[in-house]
């Protein structure tokens, strides 16, 4: 991306305020952008605990400044997540993302059209054409080898444009390029018919950023209500009743994206969509059906837990609301409503006033026993995330220049004055410990649902110790600030995971170690490794200790460096584990 210099003081100021957060060394105004951009769209668009606005960066390709592939609401990160539901045969629902991004204050038609035209090929190409999106490309092509899972429709695409442009009030000669973009991707067969591009001037970025971190808040009519009597002090208030479904979508419908909103981050169950589910079917039906008046009667009815909740005569007002049980529910309603006879459906639902954490725990759990959960779901629940997060807080103290927070519950920390980076969520927990601890920093570059599949049954369990998942976190950090503070390393983020492992590899004295999470020798390497991971400077060293091991083994086996999927092999993973322990002292030398 190539721009101007940025005039607007509101924009330069969240600039500044994104770079502190997410603690970016970059000095270049027009890749800040780039990044802080793709981070708004990012976070307003997609409903997914895996939001890391580095992945959808294309590096140094002028046409296209970020993509976004979701596949059945989840952002999908390399060809496992794909191919996990092709083999389980689910049906699939495709979102391709784009963004561009500009620091000029008007929209340009060359440009405009330029960004089209790559996208079309993006999306009707099967050869790459720009070999910096090619990762990007081959989840397309994976996607497409697939279409006859696309029962719904073909993929929808949307494409951002984002100038500092006061107005998003575009000349006839822009409307006529996108008019005509727009119906060359609709005329090519490829997509459905849900094809947007949408303009993003100073305004509507302001709008977006501001957003991210706003309480939640939404107003509906519920008249039909009791009261729940309660005296004492953990829930404010609680309502049981029926709402009609036109009011319930005040909670759901997101008026300026027109997606579901961020409603369902506590939920332990995933939207499992209405053709890869008898049950969401059945209810689908059942709504569109002339007995649709049923629905509600057939439905066990949906929980929401709000910070607050003000009631006015009729209209309710939650602050800071989740639904905690009908995600399922919801998210049928959602897809089925503007496609409903009868909108003047009623269903059971329950709202409750509570900021006390361990009542909403119980509530979550109450209120889904009726179905078995996988385990993984049930992590957010589990009391070995209390005590980590209260080890976290524990360790504050010792580091006090590196004070880690364990995020259990989504947007736990948000309004609070803690750098992003420092803040450690589930997603993320998980990818450290199993790079680092279980030797897999292969299978972690996927979306972190994939990976839970996988080691579900080794992380996480009531007796493990809480000294490997935080020493992991805290080699994470540490690798990831070496790479924002030396850019000439650039080139070697890819092997990040591998490094946590490696430098694990390097500390161990004798080469051996017990890979349970619930042994006291793990514990005694986990504290070993934390002393020398104190000092930042003591840390780099490691890292670039591992770095030269890494590259060291690879010439040595005749691998590929530019084989962008030399690190998401288990092969890479054995042959390097190999190396070290056989070359403990030549590493060590480095």
């Amino acid at each position: 991306m190539e721009g101007e210099i940025m005039k607007n003081p509101i924009i330069k100021g969240f600039l500044r305020d994104f770079k502190e957060k997410y603690e970016i060394e970059e000095k270049d105004e027009d890749l800040i952008f780039e990044d802080f951009v793709n981070y708004c769209v990012l976070n307003n668009h997609v409903v997914d605990s895996e939001r890391n606005f580095q992945e959808l960066d294309t590096g140094t390709a002028k046409a296209i400044d970020g993509i976004a592939i979701i596949v059945n609401n989840k952002i999908v990160l390399n060809e496992e997540d794909i191919k996990i539901l092709v083999q389980e045969k689910q049906i699939l629902s495709v979102e391709f993302i784009f963004v561009q991004s500009k620091t000029s204050e008007k929209f340009n038609d060359s440009q405009v059209s330029y960004f089209f035209r790559h996208v079309k090929q993006f999306v009707c190409n099967e050869e790459c054409t720009i070999p910096e999106i090619s990762k990007f490309w081959e989840l397309r092509n994976i996607i497409y080898a697939n279409s006859n899972l696309f029962r719904k429709e073909n993929p929808k695409c949307i494409m951002y444009y984002a100038t500092t442009s006061p107005t998003t009030q575009i000349s006839s000669d822009i409307n006529e390029t996108i008019n005509d973009g727009k119906n060359a991707l609709l005329e090519s067969g490829f997509l459905s018919d849900d094809v947007k591009f949408i303009p993003l001037g100073v305004r509507e970025i302001q709008k977006l950023y501001r957003k991210i971190d706003s309480d939640l808040e939404a107003t509906f009519k519920f008249p039909k209500n009791v009261t729940f009597p309660y005296e004492g002090s953990k829930i404010k208030s609680a309502y049981f009743g029926l709402v009609e479904i036109q009011e319930y979508m005040n909670l759901l419908l997101d008026s300026e994206t027109n997606g579901v909103k961020n409603v369902f981050d506590d939920n332990i169950r995933d939207y499992l969509g209405i053709d890869n589910n008898d049950v969401n079917k059945n209810m689908h039906d059942c709504l569109k059906s002339s007995n649709a008046q049923l629905f509600g009667i057939l439905n066990n009815g949906i929980t929401i837990v709000a910070d607050e909740i003000k009631p006015v005569g009729e209209k309710f007002t939650l602050h800071n609301y989740q639904i905690v049980n009908g995600c399922q529910t919801s998210n049928v309603i959602f897809e089925t409503y503007n496609y409903l006879e009868q909108k003047n459906i009623s269903i059971p639902l329950k709202i409750i006033a509570t900021v006390d954490e361990n009542t909403k725990n119980e509530i979550v759990k109450s209120t889904n026993s009726q179905t078995g959960l996988k385990p993984e779901q049930l992590d957010a629940l589990n009391n070995f995330h209390k005590m980590l997060e209260e080890f976290y807080k524990s360790q504050h103290a010792v580091y006090k220049d590196l004070q880690l927070y364990y995020e259990r519950r989504s947007n736990q920390y948000r309004n609070k004055d803690i750098t992003q980076t420092k803040i450690i969520n589930i997603p993320k927990q998980i990818k450290t410990v199993t790079s680092m601890f279980l030797d897999n920093p292969h299978g972690v570059s996927g979306h972190y649902g994939t990976v839970a599949r996988k080691v579900k049954d080794e992380i996480f369990k009531e007796n493990d110790k809480l000294e490997p998942y935080f020493v992991s976190s805290i080699l994470f950090y540490r690798v990831e600030a070496f790479f924002r503070k030396n850019k000439e390393y650039k080139e070697f983020t890819r092997m990040k995971w591998h490094i946590l492992m490696t430098i694990k590899y390097i500390i161990v004295e004798d080469n051996k170690f017990s890979p349970k999470l619930n042994s006291s020798e793990i514990q005694k390497l986990s504290l070993s490794i934390l002393r020398k991971l104190r000092d930042e400077d003591t840390t780099n060293t490691l890292i670039i200790k591992s770095i030269e091991a890494i590259k060291t083994m690879i010439e040595e086996e005749g691998l590929e460096f530019e084989d962008r999927k030399l690190f998401e092999r288990k092969e890479t993973t054995d042959k390097l584990k190999t190396f070290i322990i056989q070359n403990h002292s030549l590493v060590l030398s480095i």
